[in-house]
């Protein structure tokens, strides 16, 4: 990512947390509240169609990966919503890079059992357009073809997060029941709570490192270790970040933490000292 790219993520996201409250990372060049256009793409099978409908109140946009799990669970997911929203006025279709031939492509619809057009984006145009960098990631769009909300994909609640988006664009409910969706109250141990909590910031503090701000990615890793010291990746999230700040004494302290609340860290550990150029520490 350059550095103008991490500036537009960077502005995206914010304008996403006033625009858009609830909605996860942005793409990296388009912003909730942004207009979409319109392009007319290729249907896999053949044809021609435009990548959303002026007649629909919701316009779910599914970017995918052939050969990919996650990205086959997710059109599995949206299949069912599909049925689910039948009759309303959504507007469904998935988009896949024109890098990947017909038959990877219908082998991964095929097992989906998606019957929403499936679009070709050739010479990854619309992707670029739209910083698409994560698989998969789910937008939405109103009739007036403006971006409503993103989400990248999660293992947990990622469904009901984005029937919940799909829902808001139909005017059925409103932003406190979205919030309620995304953060539901479940019935979890208080551990359990921390840990989601605590890898949504790895989280942060991994595209933080990705965006070479590792000075953030440390702060993020230290706001969870304040709270639970005894958090692998956090541990391992610190190390990376003083790493990339090339204080590699500090990092292999980190990672030997790691390493020893997570043993199976091991491996990973010791291609990031020796990449770092740092000898092993013992553990703080």
């Amino acid at each position: 990512m350059t550095r103008r790219q991490a500036a537009k993520w960077a502005m995206g996201f914010c304008l996403s947390l006033v625009v858009w409250p609830f909605s996860g990372f942005g793409f990296a060049a388009v912003a909730v509240g942004d207009s979409i256009e319109n392009v007319e793409m290729p249907v896999l099978g053949g044809g021609k169609q435009p990548l959303m409908s002026s007649k629909s109140l919701a316009n779910v946009i599914i970017f995918f990966r052939p050969h990919h799990d996650h990205s086959l669970d997710t059109l599995k997911a949206m299949a069912q919503c599909e049925k689910e929203f039948a009759g309303k006025p959504v507007h469904w279709v998935a988009v896949v890079s024109g890098s990947y031939s017909a038959d990877e492509v219908k082998a991964t619809v095929n097992e989906s059992a998606v019957k929403m057009p499936v679009l070709i984006d050739e010479n990854d145009a619309l992707y670029g357009r739209m910083g698409v960098r994560l698989h998969p990631s789910v937008g939405i769009a109103n009739e007036k073809f403006q971006l409503v909300a993103y989400e990248p994909f999660l293992e947990v609640n990622y469904c009901d997060r984005i029937r919940g988006k799909v829902r808001y664009a139909l005017h059925e409910i409103g932003e406190a029941e979205v919030a309620k969706i995304d953060n539901p109250q479940r019935a979890l141990m208080p551990n359990d709570m921390q840990g989601a909590v605590a890898n949504r910031h790895v989280k942060m503090g991994e595209m933080y490192i990705a965006m070479k701000q590792p000075d953030k990615a440390a702060a993020e890793a230290r706001q969870i270790l304040a709270t639970d010291p005894r958090f692998a990746p956090a541990h391992l999230l610190l190390g990376d970040a003083l790493a990339a700040q090339g204080k590699c004494e500090e990092a292999a302290a980190s990672y030997a933490t790691a390493q020893q609340l997570d043993p199976k860290l091991a491996p990973a550990i010791a291609e990031k000292r020796r990449a770092c150029g740092s000898a092993p520490s013992a553990a703080r």
